[in-house]
C-alpha cells in the first residue's frame, strides 16, 4: 500500500479550506486496521473540482465519476507505482449528518475531519456493528433505496468476515429482487468483487438462500433439477456452484511444478481488459460453464448424456456476459473456457498424449489455456465433491501441459519460429493466405519436436510444398 502517498493526501485534505470529511470504508478499514488502497472523501463544496486539483497536485489521473451528483476520482500513485484511488462526492445532505443518514450500512455510515481522524462521528453505532462483526442497515429503507446493497451487503459479509443482521436479511428478502431495476454496471462490478474474494463460494449459497442469485444470474435457473449420471451425485445446478468453490480451493492449495508455479501466479495475478481480476472471471466461468447442458440432455441406455454442450453453452455465456457489459476481451475468455472446458478431460482418456496434442490446445486457447487447467481439475472435483477418487492422472497432466507452455526451453513462449514470410516467398510462395498456413503449420511441427533448426524447416515446407502438387 502507498501510505507515504497517503499520509500526504491525507495533509493535503486536511489543510484545505472547504468542509471535509475522511467518510465509509476510509473509517470502517482504520477502525479495523486493515489496509485499505481507496479513501473515500465527502465536500461540502465543489467535489469535481477538488478530485481535479488533487490529481493535479500529486500528478494523477482525474475522473468525473457522477458529474450530476458532483462525484470524482483521482487516481494517484507513489514513485513505486503503489496506486491510491481518492473518491470524493458532494454532501448528499444539507449536512455530515445528513449524508450519513443516506448511507448503506451503519458501519460504512462513519465519518471523521482528516486533520482529526480519531473524532469519528458515529451516528448510528457502526462501532458496536465492528465489533460485533455484522452488517446492518442504517434504516428500513436503505436496500430499498438502492438496491444493489443488498449484494453489497453479502460481499460485505464475505469480505470482512461478518455476519447479515437480521435487519438486513429482512430487507434484503423483500427488495433485493429489485436488483433487476439497477444498470447491469452497478450489479457486474459487485459481483466481481465478490467472487474476486479468496472464499466466495459459500456466499454465493447465501444469495442463493436469500433468492437473489437468480436475480442477478437467472441464466442459471435451467440448470435447477437438470440430473446427471455418474461420476456426478449433484445436478447441473449444484455441480456449478460445486465448482467455483472447488476452484477457490485449486486457487489456494495446488502445487504446480515448481519451475512454472511463479508463471502461472504471475499470469493469474494479471488482469485482462477491463481490470477485473482473472480469478474472479475464472469463477464466473465455473458458474456458467455448464450452461448448454440443459439443451443438450439426453438419455441412451440407461445413462445420461450432454454431447454437444460446450458448443452450446458459448452463445448463452456470451450473452451473459453481454448483458452484463463485460468487455469484448472478457467475452471472448469466458467463450473460450466454455468451449474448451472439457478438453483436458477428453485428453486424460488417450492412451498418450503427443506434443502436438498439447500444442494445438494451447493454440485454440489462446492466453486463457492454463485457466482452463484449472477449471478441468475444479470441474472433476466438483462432480461429487469429498467422494471422487483423486484426479491423480489429471493432475498430471495437467503439470505437463503448464511445463510445456512455461517450462520447458522450448515451449511456444520462449521457442521463436524457424521460418518467416520472407523465407516462404523465397521459396516460391507467392504472397498471400498461403504464407500463414504453412507457417502455422509449421509453428506446430516445431512445437511436437519434428523441426528443430532452419534447415530442417525450409526442407519440410518444401516437401510439404511437393506434397500438395503446388508449383509457383
Amino acid at each position: 500500500m502507498a501510505e507515504a502517498l497517503r499520509r500526504a493526501v491525507v495533509a493535503w485534505l486536511a489543510a484545505r479550506q472547504e468542509p471535509l470529511w475522511l467518510v465509509g470504508g476510509t473509517i470502517r478499514d482504520r477502525l479495523l486496521g486493515r489496509d485499505t488502497e481507496d479513501i473515500d472523501v465527502a465536500v461540502a463544496g465543489d467535489a469535481l473540482a477538488l478530485a481535479r486539483a488533487l490529481a493535479d497536485r500529486f500528478g494523477g489521473s482525474y475522473y468525473p465519476l457522477d458529474e450530476d451528483r458532483g462525484t470524482g476520482r483521482a487516481i494517484l500513485e507513489d514513485a513505486d507505482g503503489q496506486r491510491l484511488v481518492v473518491d470524493l462526492a458532494r454532501l448528499r445532505a444539507a449536512d455530515i449528518e445528513g449524508d450519513l443518514a443516506d448511507r448503506d450500512f451503519a458501519i460504512n455510515a462513519m465519518a471523521a475531519p482528516p486533520d482529526r481522524p480519531d473524532e469519528v462521528l458515529d451516528p448510528f453505532g457502526g462501532r458496536a456493528d465492528l465489533a460485533a462483526g455484522r452488517i446492518r442497515p442504517v434504516s428500513e429503507n436503505s436496500i430499498r433505496r438502492d438496491p444493489v446493497r443488498a449484494l453489497r451487503a453479502v460481499r460485505l459479509a464475505a469480505q470482512l468476515g461478518f455476519e447479515l443482521a437480521p435487519e438486513a436479511e429482512v430487507p434484503m428478502r423483500r427488495d433485493g429482487p429489485r436488483l433487476s431495476e439497477v444498470s447491469a454496471e452497478r450489479v457486474r462490478d459487485e459481483l466481481m468483487r465478490l467472487l474476486g474474494l479468496p472464499q466466495a463460494a459459500p456466499w454465493l449459497r447465501r444469495l442463493e438462500a436469500l433468492g437473489l442469485l437468480p436475480v442477478v444470474l437467472p441464466e442459471l435457473d435451467p440448470l435447477r433439477g437438470v440430473t446427471q449420471s455418474a461420476p456426478h451425485c449433484l445436478d447441473v445446478f449444484d455441480h456449478s456452484l460445486a465448482v467455483v468453490a472447488e476452484l477457490e480451493g485449486v486457487l489456494a492449495d495446488w502445487r504446480p511444478p515448481a519451475e512454472v508455479a511463479e508463471a502461472l501466479q504471475a499470469w493469474l495475478a494479471a488482469a485482462p481488459a477491463g481490470g477485473r481480476p482473472r480469478r474472479a472471471l475464472l469463477k464466473l466461468g465455473a458458474l456458467l460453464h455448464d450452461l448448454g447442458k440443459p439443451a443438450t440432455r439426453r438419455e441412451e441406455a440407461g445413462r445420461i448424456r450432454f454431447l454437444g454442450h460446450e458448443e452450446a453453452g458459448v452463445p448463452l455465456a456470451r450473452a451473459v456476459m453481454q448483458r452484463l457489459r463485460f468487455s469484448r476481451s472478457e467475452t471472448r475468455l469466458l467463450e473460450t473456457l466454455v468451449r474448451y472446458h472439457l478438453r483436458p478431460l477428453l485428453l486424460t482418456q488417450q492412451p498418450s498424449v503427443s506434443r502436438r496434442a498439447i500444442y494445438c490446445f494451447f493454440r485454440d486457447t489462446g492466453d486463457n489455456g492454463a485457466g482452463i487447467l484449472l477449471h478441468a481439475l475444479a470441474d472433476w472435483r466438483g462432480t461429487c465433491p469429498g467422494r471422487n477418487a483423486p484426479p491423480t492422472r489429471l493432475e498430471q497432466l495437467i503439470g505437463r501441459m503448464l511445463r510445456f507452455l512455461w517450462g520447458e526451453s522450448g515451449a511456444p513462449s520462449r521457442s521463436r519460429p524457424l521460418l518467416g514470410g520472407r523465407d516462404l516467398i523465397a521459396l516460391g510462395v507467392p504472397p498471400g493466405p498461403r504464407i500463414g498456413e504453412l507457417l502455422a503449420r509449421l509453428r506446430e511441427a516445431q512445437a511436437a519436436g519434428e523441426v528443430t533448426d532452419r534447415e530442417g524447416a525450409l526442407q519440410r515446407v518444401a516437401q510439404w510444398l511437393a506434397e500438395s502438387g503446388e508449383d509457383f
